[in-house]
């Protein structure tokens, strides 16, 4: 079973939907802290006339707060967002304006809710899983390692950015394979010069012909990854 864990993003861009298809259970990781600074839990970049817009949710943060209990904060932002994606992305904004009018007040719920319906329209449907209801202990490496015995998962498939603190080994001993995500980013007719592949799903639900299909990747098997070029 191939089992892939990310921190639940808003409005996430292709590479997240090409993770979720590519297993079988895919983790929101809530039980750990909301990264301090700018961060893609709480913001996402769209592409406009006027270049890059950045979209950031308002949120009450405090010191060490897992991303589970983040509260959103009230406020003018959601008629402000929904109004730009309406007026940017007007087919794909329909998708998910309900979300905007009553969102649950806690981020990980709203950007969870908000997946759930993009990866819908795309055609996925891989099981979803919370890390706070498998109360797996630890962090880092073995945070991720438990997780996947805890679910008995005998692949687990990640972005990249894990290279800089999984214990490969470790995880392959354990019967763990760990395939990396290399990701397809063709581009499709986007407006507005320039291709940009790093903006939010939606843009590709606007704008390409068959959006499930730019939520693609292939799978490489760690070693080969991390090999020198």
């Amino acid at each position: 079973m191939k089992v892939a864990i990310m921190q639940p993003c808003y409005l996430p861009w292709r590479g997240y939907f090409a993770l979720m298809r590519h297993c079988d259970v895919f983790v929101h990781l809530d039980d750990v802290a909301l990264p301090t600074g700018r961060s893609y839990q709480t913001r996402v970049a769209i592409k406009t006339a006027a270049g890059r817009r950045w979209l950031t949710v308002p949120v009450a943060r405090t010191r060490g707060q897992l991303i589970r209990d983040v509260p959103i904060v009230e406020g003018p932002w959601r008629r402000k967002h929904l109004r730009t994606l309406e007026q940017e992305l007007p087919h794909a904004a329909e998708l998910v304006a309900d979300l905007y009018a009553e969102p649950p007040p806690a981020l990980a719920a709203f950007n969870a809710a908000l997946a759930a319906r993009i990866a819908t329209r795309l055609g996925i449907a891989t099981a979803v899983e919370w890390s706070s209801h498998l109360n797996v202990p630890g962090r880092g490496s073995d945070k991720i390692i438990g997780l996947c015995q805890q679910l008995g998962a005998d692949t687990y498939v990640t972005g990249h950015g894990a290279r800089h603190y999984l214990d490969h080994e470790r995880a392959e001993s354990l019967g763990i394979d760990v395939c990396y995500v290399d990701y397809d980013l063709a581009s499709y007719p986007q407006p507005h010069g320039v291709f940009d592949p790093f903006v939010t799903m939606l843009d590709a639900i606007e704008h390409a012909s068959e959006p499930a299909a730019v939520a693609r990747a292939r799978l490489v098997p760690w070693r080969t990854f991390l090999a020198p070029a």
